[in-house]
């Protein structure tokens, strides 16, 4: 039987460093997920245009969350990070903003489906606090992956253009969001698995992805690298990751973090400082 954790001070020592890093990893990519949404207020359609400030909040409320438990580990002695681009975690997707709707719509799909298997991850989770508020958040993710699906929809059925650019929108995304679902027998993956912090490896976490994802793309006849296999009814990734570069604790290949113009904001957020007519 694994062992319960009520605080983060609880937590084995072999195992802070892999819980603090996969925490600020999905904080940051919630925060940042948020700010991407919340960037288009000016959708095609009105209803959407309301969505994508729900969702943004959604996000926003999380990775405060997350934030709070990221703030107990430094409480707890492990070192606060710096507050520049090249030290956040988010996932590399989201550094840039969205050069079009077709690119809101994939990562509102792909990524958003990335953030819920690991929530899910977390159901039983042996961190207590983690463990209590991870359902709602569950919850929630409901809607934004409904908003997706209808989307996804109606570009794949409107016209061979919009299907044809959806597919390029996901396919420069898809390698990034799948690798940031972890690294198998990583020592973080170890660890965190050890400690009972989540109920499932990354390659575990990468089927769920896809048991979300591929019935999307097999409806929307999208060529992409993921099939249903018709015997066993298991969706199967049909190219392999490259995890050249790619770093364990940030989850990603490169640390350059968030543009400019990106971090100015999340600081803006971070200080509560908005400068007004600039």
């Amino acid at each position: 039987m694994s062992t319960n954790f009520e605080t983060v001070h609880d937590l084995p020592e072999s195992c802070q460093q892999a819980v603090y890093d996969l925490i600020l990893a999905v904080a940051d990519s919630k925060h940042l997920l948020g700010l991407r949404y919340g960037e288009w207020l000016g959708a095609p359609v009105l209803e959407s245009s309301i969505a994508a400030s729900a969702m943004a909040q959604d996000e926003f409320g999380h990775s405060r969350l997350f934030y709070s438990l990221v703030d107990d580990f430094v409480q707890a002695g492990l070192p606060q990070r710096q507050e520049v681009p090249s030290e956040y975690r988010n996932i590399e997707v989201l550094d840039q903003p969205f050069e079009s709707w077709t690119d809101f719509v994939a990562a509102n799909a792909l990524v958003d489906a990335a953030l819920l298997v690991q929530l899910e991850a977390f159901r039983n989770s042996s961190l207590m606090p983690l463990r209590r508020f991870v359902p709602k958040l569950i919850q929630e993710e409901v809607f934004h992956l409904q908003h997706a699906q209808g989307w996804m929809s109606l570009m794949t059925n409107t016209s061979e253009q919009s299907r044809s650019a959806l597919q390029q929108a996901i396919r420069k995304i898809w390698d990034p969001i799948l690798c940031w679902l972890g690294k198998p027998q990583s020592d973080s993956e170890k660890a965190l698995l050890g400690a009972g912090i989540q109920d499932i490896d990354s390659d575990g976490l990468r089927t769920r992805w896809m048991e979300q994802v591929g019935p999307l793309v097999e409806q929307g006849h999208l060529d992409l690298p993921v099939s249903n296999d018709t015997i066993t009814g298991e969706w199967i990734l049909g190219s392999s990751l490259n995890w050249d570069g790619w770093d364990e604790s940030f989850r990603r290949a490169s640390k350059t973090g968030p543009d400019a113009e990106t971090f100015a904001q999340i600081e803006c957020f971070s200080t509560h400082s908005y400068p007004v007519g600039t």
